[in-house]
């Protein structure tokens, strides 16, 4: 009895099974089935063909600097990549700073003139003084001193006259005596009463005072 009863329970599960299996490879080539269609229905709708399209050219851009790469010590280590910076080479050259030159001043510009013209010469009205009437007549020897004549006193005396610009004396100095106080006081008393004078004149004709020069001659009557 339990013989029977485990036979038909074990066909019935390796029925299952089978029927399982079955079941699973219709499954399979059902789906790879499909897929396989899809990929070639997809393929043949989706089929492109790639136009060349004309690209300008690539700016020119300084190559990058040369990397270096440190290889992995061990699985877990990351490569690092290190920029090598260039460096200048070393050179003789001298960099000097020229220093511009200044510019060059432009000349002046010339401008000729004419040079005015000459003034006319101008007519000098000048004129010196000069006596008016004979100075002999001045003093004579009827002016003799009676001191002089006593004393028997002669000779010369030099005399400078001031003359004003209306001619007349206005003052009267010895310059060299004739050697008797009384005949070089006469002489001037004398010059200053009777002297008469035309003014001396400056270039624009203007009377002017000045100084007249002149000697007396003292000399006892025979």
């Amino acid at each position: 009895m339990a013989y029977s009863d485990q036979a038909p329970g074990t066909r019935r599960i390796a029925t299952i099974a089978g029927v399982a299996v079955i079941h699973g490879l219709l499954g399979f080539a059902f789906v790879t089935g499909m897929a396989t269609n899809f990929v070639r229905d997809v393929s043949r709708t989706l089929t492109t063909t790639n136009v060349p399209i004309d690209t300008p050219p690539p700016p020119d851009t300084p190559p990058p600097p040369e990397q270096t790469a440190i290889a992995p010590t061990s699985a877990s280590t990351i490569t690092a990549v290190v920029p090598r910076v260039p460096t200048p080479a070393a050179s003789s050259t001298v960099s000097v700073d020229l220093v511009p030159a200044p510019p060059l001043p432009f000349p002046p510009a010339r401008i000729d003139v004419a040079p005015p013209p000459p003034l006319p010469p101008v007519v000098s009205k000048a004129s010196p003084v000069r006596a008016i009437g004979n100075r002999g007549s001045w003093i004579t020897t009827d002016d003799y001193p009676g001191a002089a004549l006593r004393a028997e006193e002669q000779g010369v005396v030099s005399l400078a006259v001031q003359v004003g610009s209306d001619g007349r004396v206005t003052g009267c100095s010895v310059t060299a005596s004739s050697g008797s106080a009384t005949l070089d006081s006469a002489a001037c008393r004398l010059y200053q009463r009777r002297a008469r004078f035309e003014p001396a004149r400056d270039d624009a004709g203007n009377a002017v005072a000045t100084s007249y020069n002149d000697r007396v001659r003292w000399q006892l009557p025979r």
